[in-house]
């Protein structure tokens, strides 16, 4: 399989460069990354200025954009042969409940589906720095890619109007990976999105006429909700989100419609 890397804490980032070596064990990797980290930029892409794209080694190059980007770059046909699965990851950090929105690494996998190809978001509980257990979460993805993913977008679509205006397929997933050795994993759970509230804060550092400069802080308070993302992930399970990018509120258009 042909499998297209990209991540959002940029191509020297220990978690990327975990997945490269040990996908490449059974398949063909190429990896485009972000030149530098490019966290909660979500689904941004570069439109009205040139991108740089440089070879860094064999099957590695680094982009100076966003991880959206790489993936557009990636599936374009001009660099890489027909690409099967796109892979983002591993994050330095979680993302789970509201993170699915902000997130860099989340993007780039719905990019890469957008596209018409499978696509994973993996990511661990490590916070903003490297884990120890990267290569304990890249093999468990090497075996979840050849259990779980073919590289075949296509699957039944039971709702016929649902036929008519989205393309049938296959979800693409958001793994989240415990920063813990393999034998405090507690298993694997399918779960769904989760909350995570961020509770914003902004500090002003400096005001000159009529000009400010704020630092954001804050936290980010988890809503304990049993079998999402971020409940089971905070017990210990590796969580596993299979997502779509559909945001209809079918209930609401049903009432409309009749």
């Amino acid at each position: 399989m042909n499998i297209l890397l990209t991540n959002d804490d940029g191509i020297q980032s220990e978690g990327i460069n975990s997945l490269f070596t040990i996908l490449s064990g059974r398949h063909t990797v190429f990896m485009i990354a972000p030149k530098s980290e490019q966290s909660a930029c979500s689904n941004a892409i570069t439109v009205r200025t040139q991108l740089k794209i440089k070879k860094v080694t064999e099957n590695r190059y680094s982009v100076s954009g966003f991880p959206a980007d790489c993936v557009i770059i990636g599936l374009s046909g001009t660099f890489l042969p027909e690409i099967d699965l796109v892979v983002s990851g591993i994050n330095h950090g979680p993302n789970v409940g509201d993170d699915l929105v902000f997130s860099g690494t989340v993007g780039a996998a719905r990019t890469g589906y957008l596209f018409g190809k499978s696509a994973i978001a993996i990511s661990i509980d490590s916070y903003h720095r490297p884990s120890r257990y990267a290569d304990d979460a890249s093999r468990f993805l090497l075996e979840f890619i050849d259990t779980h993913i073919d590289g075949d977008r296509s699957s039944p679509v039971n709702d016929e109007r649902k036929k008519k205006i989205y393309p049938p397929s296959q979800p693409f997933y958001n793994i989240n990976y415990p920063d813990l050795p393999a034998e405090k994993i507690k298993g694997k759970k399918m779960t769904y999105v989760g909350r995570r509230m961020y509770r914003d804060s902004f500090t002003k550092t400096q005001f000159e006429l009529d000009e400010a400069i704020v630092q954001m802080g804050g936290y980010i308070e988890s809503i304990q909700a049993e079998g999402s993302d971020t409940t089971e992930l905070e017990k210990g399970f590796i969580s596993i989100t299979p997502l779509m990018t559909d945001c209809t509120n079918y209930d609401s258009l049903k009432k409309f419609l009749g």
